[in-house]
Parts: C-alpha cells; structure tokens; sequence
C-alpha cells in the first residue's frame, strides 16, 4: 500500500484487482455452499438461484441433466425416493480450488461428502465420495453455475478415462 497525507492507504491498482477475485471468490463459494444447502433443507425451488438457466450437469450413475427446470424436477425426484423430508442426505463441500479465465467466468474443482441420513445408526451413513468441476460466470443477479461434472470415488470409481485431465485448462477452454 501507499500512504497519503500521512496516515491515510490507497490500495494500489493490482490490490483492487486482487479484492475484487476475492470478493468474486466469496460468492462463489456462498453460491456452492446453498446448492448444497438448498436440496439438503429440501428448498430445490431454490437452486434457480445457483444455477443458469440453461445449465448443463453431468452427474455420472445419475445421468446428464440440461435445463433448471429438469435439475429441479431431477433432484426433487431424488429427495422423494429417499423419503421426502429435510436432511434425508446432508453434503459436505470440501477443498475448493477456483481459476479465473476473465473477470467474468471462473471455474472450480470441489470434493463431495455425501451422507444418507436414511440409514440406521448401525449402517454407514456415507453414501459417495466424489469431487465437482465446475464453470461459473457472472450473470446481471450474480455468480451462477453454467456448468457441473461429477466424478464419483466411492464406494464406487466412476470416472471418465480422462480423468483427471489438465486442471483448470480442461475447463477454461
């Protein structure tokens, strides 16, 4: 920083550059942490807000799906074949690594936690293990993702023969 009259901080032009990304960063995550959220308190009405209109979702065993409106059909399907209530699963959302290709488009690789809450105390609640890649873009109502892949881990290895390819610049290109 530089210091003006004294006592006063001007932030150089590379440091608003900087906390810019890593305000964009911030939302983000915010925006990954309510996908996660919203399914899991049963809200999926409100993953409109997550996602772009035309989002593209490549979710390995679960098929792709194309469209909002398909992906909240899709995982509100979901929650009803696992009972139809709140926290039937709950997701945790780990290690989240994000690469900018301009001001205005991102992509990001994230690991899955996925428990069944279904199960009995006795069962193991974990149901994947799975990591996202996805795009996101900045939209005039903010961050959205455009578009999400997910790799599965485990219990089974359900990757592309690719995998994992050439981070971030699979994505970017």
């Amino acid at each position: 920083m530089v210091e003006q009259n004294g006592s006063d901080t001007v932030f150089t032009p590379d440091e608003h550059r900087r906390l810019r990304q890593l305000l964009d960063e911030d939302a983000i995550r915010n925006l990954t942490l309510r996908y996660f959220h919203y399914p899991d308190h049963r809200y999926c009405e409100r993953l409109k807000e997550v996602f772009t209109p035309n989002i593209v979702c490549e979710f390995g065993p679960y098929g792709a799906w194309e469209g909002i409106e398909s992906f909240v059909a899709n995982y509100t399907a979901v929650n009803q074949d696992m009972g139809g209530y709140p926290f039937v699963s709950m997701h945790a959302n780990t290690q989240h690594w994000i690469e900018w290709q301009d001001s205005d488009t991102a992509v990001g690789r994230r690991q899955l936690l996925d428990f069944d809450l279904t199960r009995s105390a006795d069962k193991n609640p974990l149901l994947w293990l799975g990591l996202y890649e996805d795009r996101y873009v900045r939209t005039t109502e903010g961050w959205r993702i455009a578009t999400m892949r997910l790799s599965f881990f485990w219990p089974q290895r359900l990757v592309d023969e690719h995998f994992p390819g050439d981070f971030p610049d699979d994505l970017l290109s």
